[in-house]
């Protein structure tokens, strides 16, 4: 079998080859190659020792049990399964570490991949089982971030176009350690969430998180949504609403994440008003909670404006008058109107009506004020008042303003006047001697 790993990885297995050493693609870079996809961590497992590594390589650091190697702007992870490591004495130890479907090698120097689970096989077959190695409630417990991973590798799936089934055991064991999640640093939630949410089906991944409790512990805001019941303009709960914006919007990640926390707030503003629910200034208070739930992530400055701005104003009331228009595209931000209406497209999507004929009509108000023509002036005639006067042999006085106001008057009749031959003909004759 013959896969196409990237080429820094195969110069790093070359050159060890070389030296005499055995070495192999491993894990998460050999999997995305067999499902397509571009590979987005690469690692290679070697016996050389990693003192070894660093002297082979100029650019290098290292890592505990790891050396980072720089080819070009390529960053490769080579670890050692000689006798030195402790941690893993084999090749076989390496690949038993994390989910059957990243227990991989490859030797693409001849050209040989080592697949203890049938992974190739699984993904041949259309559909691919999500299994941890070895006993999956020691796995979660001692690495809590395989608990996001299960969220991702659906996500990764769907992106082959695979179906996928998480297995009896893991799916157990995600349900007992979801508390475990909690100590997963936030940095690294917010990482996976980016990956995980711009993904084909971000309201199943969601669904799944919440179902197995792993959702509550890292995003309790967005957990106490479920169940939060809304009045008849909406089919779902909170929550249930939230997954359907998800899946209609589309997947750039500032618009998933503000479609996730449009509607944040709404457990913190109940209120009956004759027998129906309302959520009056959900939009501010979900702002607010978005801006911290981002900062607490880690998300840039720039990044946290832009979602909790859209997110306070997606409830912008539809300008009734071409002024009021204008006032509302200053107001927004020329730059900010596509993902405000992006934003309104979803959240109608999401409801129980689905009806997008108002908001396709704002659309239609939008572009007439963006694309219409400036007013007509004096200033957009042909000619000017020094060309008046070259033409009539005047000096500057009250008859140049006259005879500009009179090509004006007859321009506004005739838009084809408005030409210097045109101008100048009805100049002479109407003022010519």
């Amino acid at each position: 079998m013959r896969l196409s790993i990237p080429a820094p990885v195969i110069k790093i297995i070359s050159i060890l080859s070389q030296e005499g050493y055995e070495a192999y693609a491993i894990g998460e870079g050999v999997r995305d190659c067999l499902l397509g996809l571009e590979p987005q961590e690469l690692k290679v497992a070697s016996s050389a020792p990693l003192e070894v590594v660093e002297a082979f390589f100029d650019r290098t650091f290292r890592l505990q049990d790891k050396v980072l190697v720089r080819e070009g702007e390529t960053l490769v992870h080579v670890l050692s399964f000689g006798e030195q490591l402790s941690a893993a004495c084999s090749l076989s130890d390496l690949l038993e570490q994390d989910f059957t479907v990243n227990a991989l090698a490859y030797d693409p120097l001849e050209g040989v991949l080592i697949d203890p689970w049938q992974v190739s096989e699984q993904i041949a077959s259309g559909e691919v089982m999500i299994r941890l190695v070895r006993d999956p409630n020691f796995c979660f417990q001692q690495v809590p971030r395989r608990l996001l991973k299960v969220f991702y590798l659906m996500k990764l799936f769907d992106d082959a176009g695979l179906k996928w089934q998480v297995f009896r055991e893991t799916e157990e064991a995600l349900v007992r350690c979801a508390p475990a999640a909690g100590s997963i640093h936030p940095h690294q939630v917010r990482a996976l969430l980016n990956r995980v949410i711009v993904g084909k089906r971000p309201d199943i991944y969601l669904d799944e998180m919440r179902k197995t409790g792993v959702l509550r512990h890292i995003l309790p805001e967005l957990n106490d949504t479920y169940g939060i019941e809304q009045n008849d303009c909406h089919i779902k709960d909170v929550f249930g609403h939230t997954l359907l914006v998800m899946r209609e919007i589309r997947p750039e990640l500032h618009l998933r994440w503000a479609g996730l926390l449009h509607d944040i707030g709404k457990p913190q503003c109940i209120s009956l008003h004759e027998g129906r629910v309302h959520f009056y200034g959900h939009q501010v208070i979900s702002s607010i909670m978005a801006r911290r739930i981002l900062r607490r992530l880690g998300f840039s400055r720039g990044f946290i404006e832009k979602v909790s701005f859209l997110v306070y104003h997606h409830m912008y009331p539809y300008p009734k008058t071409p002024k009021a228009v204008r006032r509302f595209i200053n107001k927004m931000g020329l730059y900010n109107l596509g993902d405000l209406i992006e934003l309104r497209r979803a959240d109608i999507l999401g409801g129980k009506y689905r009806n997008l004929s108002n908001l396709e009509y704002f659309k239609r108000e939008i572009d007439s004020v963006l694309f219409e023509l400036p007013p007509f002036s004096i200033k957009n005639l042909a000619l000017n008042g020094f060309d008046v006067m070259e033409i009539l042999g005047i000096k500057p006085g009250p008859l140049v303003g006259e005879a500009l106001e009179y090509l004006f008057a007859k321009v506004k009749e005739n838009r084809e006047l408005n030409n210097r031959e045109s101008l100048t003909a009805l100049l002479k004759e109407r003022f010519g001697s």
